[in-house]
């Protein structure tokens, strides 16, 4: 599907075109970034409860993307999809709490998140880092 007909299907309520045309938004894939653009497809995908879409509006507060930068909000956006096995969002709570990002350290909370990233099935650089950040703090108790 291209850009112009992933765009249609967003004008038309699809919350999955939605989700995805304002993470090509965000990220610059097949489109220029355009952070407007980005908020407004996956706000409208995430007020009707894709996972995914949440995950990338909490990235787009953690990171201040077009938006004011407010860990807070992200945080609280991050835990609803990452309650809903959304895998990015495990990820970046269990960094956020593992490192203190915005918040004070909470490794019982980086351990809850990471925890429920490395049981999904995965390959890639943050399953094997949560795999990790388990594997050191379990080790510890």
């Amino acid at each position: 599907m291209n850009i112009k007909e992933l765009r249609e299907q967003a004008e038309s309520g699809s919350v999955a075109a939605q989700a995805v045309l304002g993470g090509c938004y965000l990220h610059g894939f097949e489109v220029e970034v355009d952070y407007v653009q980005a908020f407004r497809f996956l706000s409208s995908a995430a007020e009707r409860g894709a996972s995914r879409a949440i995950a990338l509006l909490a990235d787009m507060y953690a990171q201040g993307l077009g938006v004011p930068q407010d860990i807070g909000k992200a945080i609280s956006l991050y835990e609803k999809a990452a309650a809903r096995g959304e895998f990015f969002a495990q990820i970046a709570l269990g960094r956020i709490y593992s490192k203190g990002i915005g918040v004070r350290p909470n490794q019982e909370a980086a351990l809850k998140w990471y925890s429920a990233a490395a049981v999904e099935e995965g390959d890639c650089q943050e399953w094997h880092a949560a795999q990790a950040y388990v594997r050191s703090v379990s080790k510890r108790f």
